[in-house]
């Protein structure tokens, strides 16, 4: 009886564990959820984005790219700098398309066959005048930024410039063409030659004013205590944001080892300007910030 019932107990044994040999199996064999590692990479697979500081600071870059790297399978190195060196990496074949916002360098670059695409200008936001929140040179009732900047001067009030020929420095040299004067080698003035977070931040350190992209002051607001916006939204103030693909076949590449991603630079060129991006542009900063930073321009 003794020796039934143990063949009988090591039978029932056998069924289960072979039962749960059977379950681990089906478990780990299951389909998993589709990640971005199931997207086929690209032959090429990495784009070398160019672009200005202001889309990187302000936090917009950071939070478009995963998502189209994630759908894609593309990789996007990101170069941020002035408009000026931006265009230059382009210029020098390291960069595979441009993200930026100064149209007369932007027209140059164009003009100089070194453009695939033409100006795709798809947002914009505003350029705002920031300063000591006790207003010292009194520009808050001003009409336009070539105004504030005259008064400015008249108060002999402390101006940071980023002095680096990028798409802010020459929206600021404008203003100040507009408005008559040469702030160059007045004490008062200080090009400092920076990008635009330490320009801020050296703006903050002197209570200084400054022309900045809003979304820029915003992203850093909590730390550039001393600084609060002063004048924004004029109609001298607008900064519009254009995509422009590198052309492989510009003359300049000519006999030599300059290799460019075209394929890619167009894969993020469509997805920027879809309907997905768009939403997602919309919606930046209202939630952290209390208010949208980037507009779409529309047709």
């Amino acid at each position: 009886m003794k020796k039934l019932l143990a063949i009988l107990l090591t039978l029932v044994m056998v069924i289960c564990f072979a039962a749960c040999g059977e379950k681990a199996e089906t478990e780990t064999t299951a389909a998993p959820e589709a990640t971005s590692s199931d997207v086929a990479a690209p032959e090429n697979q990495v784009i070398r984005l160019a672009t200005t500081t202001s889309v990187n600071d302000s936090g917009l870059l950071g939070y478009l790219l995963p998502k189209f790297e994630a759908e894609t399978g593309y990789k996007v190195e990101v170069a941020s700098a002035g408009t000026g060196i931006a265009i230059g990496y382009a210029k020098s074949g390291d960069a595979d398309l441009l993200l930026v916002h100064s149209k007369a360098q932007e027209e140059a670059f164009i003009e100089e066959g070194y453009a695939s695409t033409e100006r795709l200008s798809f947002m914009y936001n505003y350029f705002v005048i920031v300063g000591p929140a006790d207003d010292p040179a009194g520009i808050a009732g001003k009409e336009s930024a070539a105004d504030c900047f005259k008064a400015i001067s008249e108060a002999g009030s402390a101006f940071a410039s980023r002095g680096d020929n990028s798409g802010t420095h020459n929206k600021e040299t404008g203003i100040w063409e507009a408005a008559g004067i040469d702030p160059a080698g007045q004490a008062w003035y200080n090009s400092l030659g920076s990008g635009m977070g330490d320009t801020l931040i050296k703006a903050n350190e002197l209570g200084a004013y400054a022309l900045t992209d809003k979304a820029t002051f915003l992203s850093m607001k909590d730390s550039l205590t001393n600084l609060s916006i002063i004048k924004a939204e004029a109609e001298d103030m607008k900064n519009t944001y254009s995509l422009i693909g590198v052309n492989p076949a510009a003359q300049a590449f000519t006999n030599t080892d300059v290799a460019l991603n075209t394929e890619g630079a167009q894969a993020l060129i469509d997805w920027l300007l879809g309907d997905e991006a768009a939403a997602m542009i919309s919606e930046y900063g209202i939630s952290e910030y209390g208010e949208q930073l980037f507009y779409l321009i529309e047709g």
